[in-house]
């Protein structure tokens, strides 16, 4: 291919130039061939993005771009040849790259002719966002064929833990790719990255913040597409995966087995394809009942959809809602407020305690060979006292303020139903704005303990909750041996404990103290949005759709880091525990 002078072109803006610059251009310039694939990203970012070109150079660079993605597609050496070695996982990621550049082109493309209708001022900024898309993901696309660059891709192995952040992060990028599109939002003027990036993390991690009602600010279409981020989001991306595995009958890597062995507590590697099997046919069983009755209780006219996205929301403890008020027009309604506890409870138990109480047998025969088993014993009766401790507090604390009005009954009902809201759901049927501050303070205590492990809910969980009050009763009693339910406990449980707890407040004071720094606002409901975030519970006193931006990105952390801090802990210490060839001659600490 001939290369093109550029000499010729930049000679009509010598006027306005340091010569100096132009014939630096020039030279950097003059070996890039006009219609390769680096030619023709290059001269279309150049007309993209110059402010002082006319309109029709923008209508030239998208038919560059044009000519970039057909290249993608018919040249072997980007597309097959160079990705040919990889594993069907990592094959994904250039056709995924592709697939974002050919969609971002087709919203540049209608954006661009919004603009030629006049519509300049809004779509202005979108159109701007997308080429930066585009052009990023043609950029992988084209980097991923260097040799050195695919040699390092194809080493790549990923530990579980890895693996799980990994997916959480393209998870959450794609959410905030789709969202941040006009088909999505009712008002194309108001799409803000950051707010896109915020909700799809808020739905991805199960949190449930947002920054308005989603209703009244995304479309059907961008509903579903929250609807899809919370079922992915909170089953997990690694369970997903191995039922892709056990569809296109792909074997599952053994460290990988080992590590959600440890995380479904399964007894053993063998039974994981099995366990996850039945975690989804559960999950979308109980799913299905729930938005059946959902939509029975809801009033007249409201849509199935609006059923099937509260059951969905419930059960995986997200807490969206597609009413403006959440739940707070249904305080004393009976049949929903049940429907959304018991969806909570179910989702927030985990599954192994499910699959044990569902083992169990209906008729006498096998009956005697049943039994709870130890974690079933632990997540259901420490899940029990919470509620109940939270029912009776929230009953005592709010029954001449926020419950004040309300019926002995519905009173009752709204102190329960929020006392399993805090346990990481995020839904509310009162005001939490006009809560005392003992009352946030005893939800932020239900909050930051959670749900129990292998569920949709977040925090540290119930059960290292229960080992760490065994823990501490058994030294005050002076007893060397952690036990509960007549069972002792190993000392790595307890080091486990410890160090989720303890991590878990460290990144927590952190995120609270960047948040105070930054954003104005009363102390308690600062301390109250960063832990609801951070415990991907959802809950918050009001003052979230008035962050900052920068309010915003660190919630937005906050909710990732929330999510995908103990879980990836999690995968770490499943994994096999290494001893040193030596230990250290121990010394006496004093403590306390």
């Amino acid at each position: 291919m001939k290369n093109f002078d550029f000499r010729e072109i930049l000679a009509a803006f010598s006027r306005f130039f340091p010569k100096a610059l132009l014939v630096s251009l020039t030279n950097s310039l003059r070996g890039v061939k006009v219609f390769s694939t680096a030619g023709m990203l290059l001269f279309s970012l150049i007309l993209d993005f110059s402010a002082w070109l006319p309109f029709p150079c923008k209508v030239l660079a998208m038919f560059l771009q044009a000519g970039v993605l057909v290249k993608l597609v018919f040249e072997e050496r980007y597309l097959q040849l160079k990705f040919r070695r990889l594993s069907w996982k990592k094959k994904l990621i250039p056709i995924a790259l592709f697939a974002i550049s050919l969609l971002f082109y087709v919203e540049k493309g209608l954006i661009l002719h919004a603009i030629w209708e006049g519509l300049t001022g809004p779509m202005a900024k979108p159109y701007q966002a997308y080429s930066i898309i585009f052009f990023s993901a043609s950029l992988l696309i084209y980097v991923l064929r260097f040799n050195v660059v695919a040699g390092l891709f194809s080493r790549i192995s990923l530990k579980p833990a890895q693996t799980l952040l990994m997916g959480f992060v393209v998870l959450i990028l794609i959410g905030t790719l789709l969202l941040s599109l006009p088909q999505m939002v009712i008002d194309p003027s108001k799409i803000s990255i950051i707010d896109a990036l915020f909700t799809a993390t808020s739905a991805s991690t199960v949190t449930g913040l947002a920054l308005g009602p989603i209703s009244e600010f995304y479309r059907p279409s961008g509903l579903w597409v929250i609807l899809v981020l919370i079922q992915l989001g909170g089953l997990g991306i690694m369970t997903f995966g191995v039922l892709f595995s056990l569809i296109s009958h792909k074997r599952i890597k053994l460290h990988d087995e080992v590590a959600l062995q440890g995380v479904l507590e399964t007894e053993s590697i063998g039974t994981v394809r099995k366990e996850i099997g039945l975690i989804l046919m559960m999950t979308f069983s109980i799913e299905v009942v729930g938005a059946f009755l959902m939509w029975v209780f809801l009033p007249e006219g409201s849509s199935f959809f609006t059923a099937v996205f509260h059951s969905i929301s419930a059960f995986c403890n997200a807490g969206f809602s597609l009413i403006p008020s959440n739940l707070e027009g249904y305080t004393g309604h009976i049949a929903i407020n049940l429907t959304i506890v018991f969806l909570i409870i179910l989702g927030g138990v985990g599954f192994p305690v499910l699959n044990n109480l569902l083992s169990y047998p209906i008729i006498n025969k096998g009956r005697a060979a049943w039994r709870l088993s130890f974690h079933s014993k632990m997540v259901l009766s420490i899940s029990a006292s919470l509620l109940f401790i939270g029912t009776i507090g929230l009953y005592l604390l709010e029954y001449n303020n926020a419950l004040a009005g309300l019926s002995w009954f519905d009173k009752w009902l709204a102190a329960f139903f929020h006392s399993v809201t805090a346990r990481t759901a995020g839904f509310n049927t009162l005001n939490l704005g006009s809560f005392s501050g003992a009352s946030l303070f005893l939800l932020m205590l239900l909050m930051w303990i959670g749900g129990s492990p292998a569920s949709t809910a977040g925090g540290i969980k119930t059960t290292t909750f229960g080992v760490m009050f065994a823990t501490l009763r058994a030294m005050l009693r002076h007893r060397e041996e952690v036990s509960l339910f007549e069972r002792s406990l190993s000392p790595l449980a307890v080091k486990k404990s410890i160090s989720i707890a303890f991590i878990s407040s460290a990144l927590l004071a952190i995120f609270l103290l960047l948040l105070l720094a930054t954003e104005e606002g009363s102390f308690k409901a600062l301390m109250f949005e960063a832990v609801s975030a951070f415990n991907t519970v959802g809950l918050s006193t009001g003052i979230t759709s008035s962050l900052s931006p920068v309010g915003k990105v660190i919630i937005t952390l906050t909710m990732f880091v929330g999510r995908i801090g103990p879980l990836t802990l999690a995968f770490s210490l499943a994994e096999r525990v290494s001893k040193g060839k030596y230990t250290y001659p121990q010394e006496r600490v004093i403590i306390g």
